[in-house]
């Protein structure tokens, strides 16, 4: 089923009709849908917003005969009664207690900045404030820098609740908790003096002493050292890991090349062997004719060529191919490195039968890895034909959402 779908996902005439039908059959059933939408109740009316939801516009068109007048309304929320408006005021008057304290206990105690709200969570009222304790309170509710309170202090608020256009006043009475001065703001306020007064020198004095103990100034140290230091053990590192990560990457390659060329390989051997050469002058006779070619510059003939100079140099044969097979690491090549060597120690006759099976093996496997490289690139453009899938709905969808807003 999985491979069914692979197929069917990576043929784009079937993917593109697929999609085509799908964009077909959403257009028709919001086509209808809208068309039904369109339609207004039988008593032709427009439903107002709550009162305190706001207002909306509603595209119309008005059919006359054969003539259409498109038509943009406003339709306002409902107005609330007396009634309604005095239940809301009063239920705003009473949380604004709870709202104005925010984080503090209680009004009789603020310790906190308050909060000035311009509405009321949860009701269709507005609040304007009329007396918002300036001396004390910044706008949003926030506590003067300069201030300081040393002794309760009681200051009043007042704010204009309002509903539609009923409204009712609000006071509210806070005791302000004692506040003492920050030590940074001590000091600073120090130094601005002492730089008032010396306007006309050279250099500010700092103060030698606070609050009964002697003052050591120090500047800030530049902690640029500190990034420079990461920043070198972090490239360190980056580079370490990247350096891990390309040695995987260039010997995942050069087994995948391995594995490539060996039926190639096995085939020659077993081609030059069946014309009655040894394996080490079929070795010899497979590395000179692929020198000075392209296939003499694949991975597996370097390794080739360098067995074959050892043998030049003297070195037996048992022992090259031993080091063949570990340096080349695959396992392919190892078997095939175990038959020369069995065949070099005990003479076997069976050497060519054994080499035509390895063939036979070898080109199958190559067979059967073409065939799973080819699924893999297939799973690989599931990404990108899912992309397209979805952009193509989005291009249908959206308009027809939209349709449905207006």
């Amino acid at each position: 089923m999985e491979n069914g779908f692979l197929k069917f996902s990576t043929n784009p005439k079937k993917l593109y009709g697929l999609i085509l039908i799908i964009g077909v059959v959403l257009s028709i059933g919001l086509g209808i849908s809208a068309y039904r939408e369109s339609k207004l109740p039988g008593s032709n009316e427009l439903s107002k917003n709550q009162a305190g939801e706001g207002t909306y516009e509603q595209k119309l068109i008005a059919i006359l005969g054969n003539k259409r007048i498109p038509l943009k309304v406003t339709v306002e929320e409902r107005t609330f009664t007396q009634l309604e408006a005095e239940e809301e005021l009063k239920k705003a008057m009473s949380s604004l207690d709870d709202v104005l304290k925010a984080t503090n206990e209680d009004l009789t105690a603020i310790l906190n900045p308050i909060c000035f709200a311009d509405a009321i969570p949860g009701t269709a009222v507005e609040v304007t404030w009329t007396e918002r304790a300036e001396d004390y309170f910044y706008s949003d509710g926030s506590f003067r820098e300069e201030l300081e309170i040393t002794e309760p202090i009681e200051v009043k608020v007042a704010a204009i609740l309002s509903c539609q256009k009923y409204s009712k006043d609000y006071e509210a009475v806070m005791t302000l908790l004692p506040r003492a001065v920050s030590d940074e703001k001590r000091l600073l306020e120090i130094i601005q003096k002492n730089a008032i007064e010396e306007q006309t020198e050279d250099v500010i004095h700092l103060p030698e002493e606070y609050k009964g103990n002697a003052i050591i100034w120090r500047k800030p140290i530049d902690i640029t050292f500190l990034y420079v230091f990461a920043l070198a053990i972090a490239a360190v590192v980056f580079l370490k890991i990247g350096g891990q990560k390309d040695a995987r990457d260039q010997k995942r390659e050069l087994l995948a090349s391995y594995e490539k060329d060996y039926a190639q390989i096995v085939s020659k051997f077993t081609m030059l062997l069946s014309a009655g050469l040894s394996v080490r002058n079929a070795w010899e006779r497979i590395v000179l004719l692929n020198r000075g070619k392209p296939e003499g510059k694949r991975p597996i003939m370097f390794e080739m060529s360098q067995s074959y100079r050892e043998m030049q140099k003297g070195v037996s044969e048992l022992e090259i191919y031993e080091q063949f097979g570990t340096r080349v690491g695959q396992i392919h090549y190892k078997k095939l490195m175990a038959l020369f060597i069995s065949n070099k120690k005990r003479g076997s006759v069976n050497l060519l039968e054994a080499m035509n099976q390895e063939m036979l093996q070898a080109w199958e496997e190559q067979k059967r890895s073409a065939k799973q490289q080819g699924e893999k690139i297939g799973t690989r453009l599931l990404l990108p034909m899912m992309g397209m899938l979805t952009v193509v709905f989005i291009m249908i969808l959206v308009p027809a959402f939209l349709s449905f807003k207006t």
